[in-house]
């Protein structure tokens, strides 16, 4: 079996970033996110935006990297949102109740508008 992959973005625009992420995000490929996530809020932003229309999976780690974002932003005042969840990692997000601390939007366009 070949080893997961991840595809990691980042877009910043002042105080809000845009990550998009695609592959698996799995507890082989959550460090590589996790730090990413770091660096993003490193930089002082704000709203952070988490565009995940092309991941396919989603596992507990990466809900626990997304988890530990959320908090340093609550910390600082500032926003999370999701966006693009397909059926499968949404169900997975909903069974980790973070949908139902993150709002998760249908496009990254109406998600980036809300953080």
């Amino acid at each position: 079996m070949a080893d997961a992959q991840i595809q990691i973005q980042e877009k910043i625009n002042g105080k809000k970033a845009i990550i998009e992420i695609g592959g698996e995000l799995d507890a082989k490929t959550t460090p590589a996110f996790k730090a990413k996530l770091d660096e993003v809020l490193a930089k002082g932003i704000d709203g952070l935006l988490i565009d995940c229309t092309r991941l396919t999976y989603v596992a507990s780690a990466g809900i626990g990297a997304m988890n530990a974002a959320l908090k340093t932003l609550k910390d600082k005042n500032g926003k999370m949102a999701l966006s693009g969840l397909s059926k499968e990692v949404r169900d997975t997000m909903d069974l980790m109740f973070l949908t139902k601390r993150v709002p998760a939007y249908a496009t990254a366009a109406e998600g980036a508008k809300n953080i």
